[in-house]
């Protein structure tokens, strides 16, 4: 019986220092130290005794609260999750992080159903323009490069942006259409202040759609890539370009997210 009691109240004890580190916890930097290394722990992203990485994902963390501190955007559908989609969280950071860039472009490679395409409308500016470009099912089997296999599902939808179309935050979304290793975007050149790229996970198209971004984006620019530790070719491209292209040095990867970041 005593063992029981000791266990609940540790049991207790740890409840009530987990809920006071996720809430306002999180407003002192060494108790999100400690959440972080946590996480890292959890997610296998310690390293072992001799230094060598014990996963894939070599991009330095940060968080959100170096980012942009407290939530201030604005959302819709973000509980409306499924495959394909960002997280909820995930969500929630690339809006405030359009918040606080407060583009007047944004480029997205990958709209899928819209879903962030309209939550970045809606914490942009009323003369922002969003401009996402998407993979037509009609021309799956003429990529130039090839897509993985688990992402054919994500291109043979019979709307695009069906999450935006008809939405008052519309007008300020244009929608193209193509492939992205063949799509141009020369019109796009030193344009854009914030670049969402989530189009193919295949690694060659990472690396395409990285280095097509880089030209079109203004100085002080931000690149936001999804699914860096969900798919190979994201993290394996991204490590790639982290580790021996100067230009991606600064990567950063957003703990608790599968978002990688790149300040221009």
């Amino acid at each position: 019986m005593s063992k029981a009691f000791d266990n609940l109240r540790l049991y207790a004890g740890v409840v009530k220092r987990v809920g006071y580190t996720l809430t306002l916890g999180m407003l002192h930097s060494g108790f999100r130290d400690e959440l972080l290394k946590l996480y890292n722990s959890c997610s296998g992203q310690e390293p072992s005794g001799d230094d060598t990485p014990m996963d894939p994902f070599v991009i330095p963390k940060t968080d959100v609260f170096e980012l942009f501190g407290n939530d201030a955007a604005a959302y819709e559908g973000v509980y409306e999750c499924g495959f394909g989609h960002t997280t909820e969280f995930e969500l929630k950071v690339i809006s405030n992080l359009v918040k606080k860039w407060n583009p007047r472009r944004i480029f997205e490679i990958g709209t899928f159903q819209g879903r962030t395409t309209l939550n970045m409308a809606l914490n942009s500016g009323s003369d922002t323009e969003i401009v996402t470009l998407d993979l037509p099912a009609g021309e799956l089997a003429s990529t130039k490069m090839d897509i993985e296999d688990g992402e054919v599902r994500y291109v043979k939808k019979e709307v695009s942006g069906e999450r935006f179309i008809g939405h008052p935050a519309a007008s300020k979304i244009r929608q193209v259409f193509g492939d992205s290793a063949s799509f141009s975007f020369d019109e796009y050149k030193d344009s854009v202040d914030v670049a969402f790229i989530d189009g193919s996970h295949a690694y060659e198209y990472v690396l395409n759609d990285s280095e097509k971004v880089f030209p079109i984006m203004r100085k002080g620019g931000l690149i936001i890539w999804h699914d860096y530790t969900n798919w190979p070719g994201v993290w394996t491209a991204l490590n790639e370009l982290y580790e021996h292209d100067s230009r991606f040095r600064g990567l950063r990867h957003i703990g608790g997210t599968s978002i990688a970041i790149l300040t221009l």
